[in-house]
């Protein structure tokens, strides 16, 4: 598969990693030359300088022999004028383009298909979506829904404390007695798929997968309690602060927001009529005093700064807010996120990362989700009659190394699966796989 990219930021970045330890033919385009530079040093992949808006460019970087052109620059009208170059002179199976104006996304040219762009993708819109999830289920934990499924993915921090400290996976698996499966465990920065035998230490996050109601009776045991969030504060009036605000208000919930820009504060209140709008730091006294900021049920704290998202949302649970969401690019800082207390972490970069894989994955893919920093993928597909996975037990069927099923919707029926259990045409699975056979199960189910 050739894959032609359009920016080497961090999000163009992360696709093209992630696509070239997959060995797939990556070509970059990138205007900077001093970006483009460092990124010809840091990848295996071939880094063209220059404008994509040009024809000439666009012809150096193979396009046609393209399965997939992707614009992911941070200027809106690039991305979108490149893929309208690309649609009328080549033949590119797959385009899409990233877009931050919703005016682009909510336009007609591009929900009717007319363009000929086969995705447009919002990363701050994917965002918010997640946070908004995420708040939904009580904001104990990341959470990742797959909804054709109804599976859910949640990680869990192991302190002292935890359930899961010092135990075996077969264990654990005894003693809980409910169906849920532990799909990976990171450890000191890498991703493991356990088997029956593999002990839980402290400092571990552990990815479980489970059905809603399941995750509402672990939670009673391992400690990640659920609750309804009603009283929400939000630092940081971008536009992923601004539209989780109005997706809460529009929910019923309580909402202050924070924001630090007295000017940007006016807009806000003007925009955001039920919103208590604040000018000034999370840390000034008196508004963790006057507006009772400790009585609060959760922070989301969606600020430009990361760093000081992750400190804000630990603030916040040391004066006595329920639950801390920070959003955070850097994939070092997701571990430290946890350990100081962060319930959960959303990522920008990420969101948009799991909308295009879901186009560039074979087979009959309907939702992926990747896993700690591209180190794994969760991976949903719907079996067609002639696959070579129907009519198997699976544990006969020869499934890539580090690979494994861990959900199966039939009909209306979840099925959490054990070695006995057959694959039947129109199942809907999901994998949870890592980076490394990710090309060997596409071959697999594609």
């Amino acid at each position: 598969m050739k894959v032609v990219i359009v920016g080497a930021g961090e999000v163009g970045l992360q696709i093209a990693r992630q696509l070239t330890e997959e060995a797939k033919d990556v070509v970059i385009i990138e205007r900077d030359p001093d970006l483009a530079r460092r990124v010809s040093i840091a990848l295996d992949s071939m880094v063209l300088t220059g404008d994509a808006t040009s024809l000439e460019t666009l012809k150096n970087a193979g396009l046609s022999r393209a399965d997939v052109f992707l614009a992911v620059t941070s200027i809106d009208e690039v991305n979108l004028i490149s893929c309208f170059i690309v649609s009328s002179n080549f033949k590119v199976p797959v385009k899409i383009a990233r877009v931050r104006n919703e005016n682009y996304t909510k336009s007609e040219v591009f929900s009717s298909g007319n363009a000929d762009i086969a995705y447009i993708i919002n990363t701050e819109e994917e965002a918010a979506s997640e946070i908004l999830d995420i708040i939904e289920q009580g904001a104990a934990s990341s959470i990742k829904i797959f909804e054709r499924v109804n599976i859910q993915f949640r990680d869990h921090y192991v302190d002292a404390r935890s359930y899961f400290l010092g135990k075996t996976i077969k264990d654990i698996r005894l003693g809980l007695k409910e169906e849920f499966i532990i799909t990976g465990v990171v450890r000191g920065g890498e991703l493991s798929i356990p088997d029956g035998e593999f002990i839980i230490n402290e400092d571990d996050t552990v990815y479980l997968a489970a059905d809603k109601r399941t995750f509402r009776r672990l939670s009673k045991i391992i400690g990640d309690n659920t609750e309804t969030l009603q009283k929400i504060a939000i630092l940081g009036g971008t536009s992923i602060g601004v539209e989780v605000a109005e997706a809460l208000v529009a929910k019923g919930r309580r909402v202050m927001l924070i924001d630090k820009d007295y000017e940007h504060c006016k807009t806000l209140s003007e925009h955001l009529p039920e919103v208590l709008v604040i000018n000034g730091e999370i840390s000034d006294g008196h508004i963790v005093k006057e507006e009772n900021l400790a009585d609060y049920d959760a922070i989301i704290c969606a600020t430009k700064n990361e760093e000081l998202n992750i400190l804000s949302g630990a603030y916040g649970k040391s004066i006595g807010i329920k639950r801390a969401v920070a959003v955070v690019e850097t994939s070092s800082y997701l571990h430290l996120a946890s350990s100081i207390g962060i319930d959960s972490t959303v990522s920008p970069r990420f969101c948009a990362l799991n909308s295009i894989l879901k186009f560039i994955r074979k087979g009959d893919v309907s939702n992926v989700r990747s896993i700690f920093d591209g180190q794994a993928e969760a991976i949903e597909i719907t079996v067609d009659a002639d696959s070579t996975l129907v009519n198997i037990e699976l544990k006969d069927l020869k499934l890539p190394e580090d690979c494994r099923i861990i959900a199966i919707k039939r009909w209306r029926k979840n099925i959490i699966p054990q070695g006995k259990t057959v694959l039947f045409p129109n199942d809907q699975v999901l994998f949870f796989v890592k980076r490394s056979s990710i090309s060997a199960l596409e071959k697999l189910i594609s």
